[in-house]
């Protein structure tokens, strides 16, 4: 410690109270109050839920459609991923239609998809849809 550094220079010109007391006096269990009280049934408010209940809709949708577009979504990718990987050649109008048929079926898919606008009665809801 010959050397004296930036921080030493900095803190030689404070005064610091450093002294601590040695023991503190604490009162007798009797005389302490409690600092909370137990809570009791008249203390809760009973809450209503902020949620409302929503019937879960079926996994497998059950219009025929429907079902129709998704194979159109996975299937189509999947057919031309299958082709490549067998080494089959397709020729392009198969490759268009197929990449058409995946088109139309997203389109079809986003079209019935619930509105969420001022037509319905929860509007607006910021919920989550499940």
């Amino acid at each position: 410690m010959t050397e004296r550094d930036d921080f030493d220079r900095i803190v030689e010109g404070l005064e610091l109270d450093l002294s601590f007391e040695d023991e503190v006096e604490e009162a007798p269990a009797e005389a302490r109050e409690p600092t909370w009280t137990p809570l009791t049934d008249e203390d809760v408010e009973v809450q209503e839920p902020f949620y409302r209940q929503v019937e879960p809709t079926p996994l497998i949708p059950r219009r025929r459609n429907i079902m129709l577009a998704w194979g159109g979504v996975l299937g189509a990718p999947l057919a031309l991923f299958l082709a490549t990987v067998s080494g089959v050649y397709l020729d392009r109008s198969i490759v268009a239609g197929v990449a058409l048929t995946f088109v139309a079926a997203a389109i079809y898919l986003i079209l019935q998809l619930p509105e969420h606008g001022p037509s319905r009665k929860d509007w607006p809801d910021d919920g989550a849809v499940l």
